[in-house]
């Protein structure tokens, strides 16, 4: 019996420890699902045009980063930011999730969004990333980064014209 035990106990040791190993090294996992319901949320909030429920999808400490802004961070800051878009007219929103990727409580998100105005046009469109964190069981928006798939305006005739009577001038 004891000859038997001396060869198990190494090899008892060596799967428990590859045991705790794996469960140690989390590789990436699709989250793609979890990612799009949680997003859900989000959505509901955002066409309720309600920037309180909107920041509670975020973590406490988050970073969002419009385009053509400084990043924002904090809950007061995000809340502030959404009212103000809010009140300037985006109404409604839809977001597209192409792919998420944990890595245990963490993941990151690739997408596309559309955001409408109250009329119904199309106020942007364009592309974003997301890092999530798990909190208490909870995927978080963590930081936030967007920007228009839309082309710059053209510059209007007049200020075309001005902009080359100035040229002229300086010659």
């Amino acid at each position: 019996m004891r000859s038997i035990l001396k060869r198990i106990k190494p090899a008892f040791g060596f799967v428990l420890i590859s045991i705790v190993f794996i469960s140690c090294t989390q590789g990436p996992t699709d989250v793609t699902e979890e990612i799009r319901k949680a997003n859900e949320e989000f959505i509901a909030a955002f066409n309720a045009n309600d920037a309180a429920r909107l920041t509670a999808v975020y973590t406490s400490d988050a970073t969002i980063h419009p385009p053509n802004s400084e990043s924002i961070s904090g809950s007061e800051g995000i809340e502030a930011y959404w009212k103000a878009g809010f009140e300037m007219g985006i109404n409604s929103g839809v977001l597209t999730t192409i792919k998420a990727t944990g890595y245990g409580d963490t993941a990151v998100e690739e997408g596309t969004f559309v955001i409408n105005a109250v009329d119904g046009s199309t106020i942007d469109k364009g592309k974003y990333i997301v890092i999530w964190k798990k909190v208490d069981g909870v995927w978080k928006y963590d930081k936030d980064i967007w920007n228009s798939s839309q082309p710059l305006p053209e510059p209007e005739m007049e200020q075309m014209a001005e902009e080359s009577a100035s040229e002229e001038a300086a010659e």
